[in-house]
């Protein structure tokens, strides 16, 4: 297994708005038993058995609320670290920056692999992931950097793609990246076979990526050498607190923006990449919320499907939700809606609508337009409209 876990726990989740904003984003927000997706990461982690460290690389702003998720784990808290990063500089420098802590603490030696996983998927069972986790470990200790791509079942235009070249036991090596596609050539990936989606998860040696880092993206790489036995660390509760004070923040005022895959894999010829078993869900657009939602209540459904249901009831197993199961909705002759509200909502003659009232503000969107949701975040930051973001 993996030594180590970092988790990527500093996006904002624009596409989950209103309800994930710049001081709540998505990886907070409750999905399962009350749950957040970063409390689900977080155990998840955990119960891979690693012998080492979950580090939770997060923004400075967002470290609170971190520390607060961290207080909800029952066991294992004692393997929790969390790095506050001084300003928002992508997943390559967020990555850099706990491999470099990694390989200060090993007295300068890069042999510990490390598994990248963000903070906003929701993953099952927990016994494909370990054992995928485990394929992944066994090509990083061959000095690749692997990466888990998702089986697609869809052609989905809102992820990024992996092309799966000849066999690498136990994965395949990467052929090639390739962007967010528009719909006719999502369609040609998923015909093709041997196409994947890009999950945003890793699993490599901490030295082998700090050198493909220093020798891809030197701009980045040679800047974050040396900084690990820099930081200074502190402890907030039970919880320690790794990489502070003004070393750190020099570098990252000097560091670009970049994320891991333009930085380091689509570059890399050491690519690799386990095909994942486990089902996989980034929580990515208010209609995979719906989906989630419609799910629970199919559930609920199905438990209780001996007892006699109203009018009302047999609306919402018919696709209406509620947040949180709760009764906050009434639909009048409306059906196939989802609503995730702090308010009372009634529906009245629609069908297939998505309503999310949160954070005083309100979104209302068809279904199968939830990509769009990102440009109303864009327009509401070129109207300075802070108070909304």
């Amino acid at each position: 297994m993996v030594d180590h876990v970092l988790i990527l726990a500093g996006g904002s989740g624009t596409r989950l708005w209103p309800a994930s904003n710049s001081k709540m984003p998505k990886q907070f927000l409750p999905v399962q038993d009350g749950k957040s997706l970063l409390q689900l990461t977080i155990e998840r982690a955990l119960a891979l058995g690693i012998k080492g460290s979950v580090i939770i690389i997060t923004l400075k702003e967002q470290l609170d609320p971190i520390i607060a998720e961290c207080g909800k784990i029952e066991q294992g808290r004692d393997k929790i670290k969390v790095i506050p990063e001084p300003m928002a500089r992508n997943t390559a420098p967020a990555i850099a920056i706990a491999a470099e802590y990694l390989k200060a603490q090993a007295g300068g030696g890069g042999d510990e692999t490390v598994a990248v996983l963000t903070a906003d998927h929701l993953i099952t069972p927990l016994e494909k992931f370990s054992a995928n986790v485990r394929d992944a470990d066994a090509l990083a200790r061959q000095d690749k950097l692997v990466t888990f791509g998702i089986p697609p079942t869809r052609a989905e235009t809102g992820y990024g793609y992996i092309e799966a070249g000849e066999e690498l036991p136990p994965g395949r090596r990467v052929a090639s990246f390739r962007e967010k596609p528009d719909e006719p050539t999502a369609r040609s990936f998923v015909e093709a076979g041997n196409y994947y989606w890009n999950s945003g998860m890793f699993a490599f040696k901490v030295g082998r990526y700090l050198e493909e880092l220093t020798r891809l993206t030197p701009e980045i790489g040679s800047l974050f050498e040396g900084v690990g036995a820099k930081g200074q660390s502190r402890r907030a509760g039970e919880i320690e607190v790794l990489m502070e004070g003004p070393e750190v923040e020099k570098v990252y005022q000097a560091s670009p923006k970049d994320s891991i895959d333009y930085a380091v894999m689509e570059k890399s010829s050491s690519s690799a990449m386990v095909e994942a078993s486990f089902d996989w869900n980034d929580i990515g657009s208010w209609e995979e919320m719906a989906a989630l939602y419609a799910e629970k209540a199919a559930e609920k459904a199905a438990e209780k499907a001996a007892e006699k249901t109203d009018k009302k009831t047999g609306e919402q197993a018919g696709g209406t939700n509620t947040n949180g199961g709760k009764d906050e909705v009434i639909p009048i002759e409306s059906d196939g809606n989802f609503v995730y509200s702090d308010l009372p909502v009634a529906l009245c003659g629609v069908e297939d609508l998505m309503v999310v009232v949160k954070n005083g503000a309100v979104l209302i969107a068809k279904k199968g337009a939830g990509q769009q949701v990102k440009q109303v975040v864009n327009r509401l930051k070129e109207l300075d409209r802070q108070d909304l973001l």
